[in-house]
């Protein structure tokens, strides 16, 4: 009988028509793993090799010295193995990305940031590093700068203020590598707006503010998108600018210090953006 389909199961190392589903061949050579996995938690445990990742200097792709043999010879030699590894696995040119990524990943998991970010934000470190070829000294304030622009990659709001005062970054030297990162790297893939209306939310949690004010504040902005009075401007300020209008409006007023407060920016950010809001937007109110 002939079959005019075949599917070769490597796994199993079979031959199998894909027609009648009869095996026309069996016992080949597996080139699948020699063990099973029923979970993906399984598999990665025992898989032989590291996770391809962007977040490590070597993709992951180095070997990893096995330490939980018993006997104490080969505790000794596999120790030893390993420091050996350790010291060669990183040459000396690489020690200034491996500093950086370090970086990159205590930032990342002290923000809790998502893998899929991080894997972006490592790759926008990797080609802004390879472009720019950064002092030590600057590799903390890349690291950051890659984090924010991979967030807003993935909308995902992240205030630049707030990260840059928790891990003590000098403002003016990060603005100043900003800026020669848009200057001197071609970043264009990696760019993306995020929407305002996605620090509505935390703002007005921390304000203890009602539904309506949300609304309103999200109505707001929408007003402000359609128009194309957001572009070029922060979206936390005009975020926290809509909702001290809005808590104006619905008389459930806060202060201006409050509303800063809450949104993590300056009082002078939410005035320019309130005065910006006011000229080019009517607001009618129906008593």
């Amino acid at each position: 009988m002939s079959c005019n389909e075949l599917i070769v199961d490597q796994e199993r190392g079979e031959i199998v028509c894909a027609e009648t589903g009869e095996i026309i061949d069996e016992d080949r050579v597996s080139l699948g793993p020699d063990w099973r996995a029923y979970t993906s938690d399984e598999w990665n445990r025992r898989a032989h090799t590291n996770v391809i990742t962007h977040t490590v200097h070597d993709s992951g792709l180095s070997t990893e010295i096995d330490l939980s043999v018993r006997r104490y010879r080969e505790i000794v030699k596999n120790r030893k193995l390993a420091l050996l590894q350790k010291r060669i696995r990183v040459g000396r040119e690489e020690r200034k990305i491996v500093e950086a990524l370090t970086n990159l990943n205590h930032m990342c998991s002290y923000l809790n940031i998502p893998d899929q970010v991080r894997e972006t934000a490592a790759i926008i470190l990797r080609k802004v590093f390879a472009a720019l070829q950064p002092k030590m000294n600057k590799l903390q304030i890349l690291a950051a700068a890659s984090i924010v622009l991979a967030a807003r990659k993935h909308e995902i709001p992240i205030r630049i203020r707030e990260l840059i005062t928790k891990f003590n970054i000098d403002e003016e030297e990060y603005w100043k590598l900003v800026s020669e990162i848009h200057f001197k790297t071609d970043l264009n893939e990696f760019k993306a707006y995020v929407d305002p209306r996605k620090f509505l939310p935390q703002i007005i949690s921390n304000l203890g503010l009602s539904q309506q004010v949300y609304m309103f504040a999200a109505k707001l902005i929408d007003v402000l998108k359609r128009n194309g009075l957001t572009e070029g401007k922060d979206p936390a300020g005009i975020a926290a600018a809509s909702v001290y209008i809005a808590s104006i409006v619905l008389d459930e007023k806060k202060t201006q210090k409050q509303v800063a407060q809450a949104a993590n920016v300056t009082e002078v950010t939410i005035r320019n953006r309130y005065r910006d809001i006011l000229d080019k937007v009517t607001i009618t109110v129906y008593i």
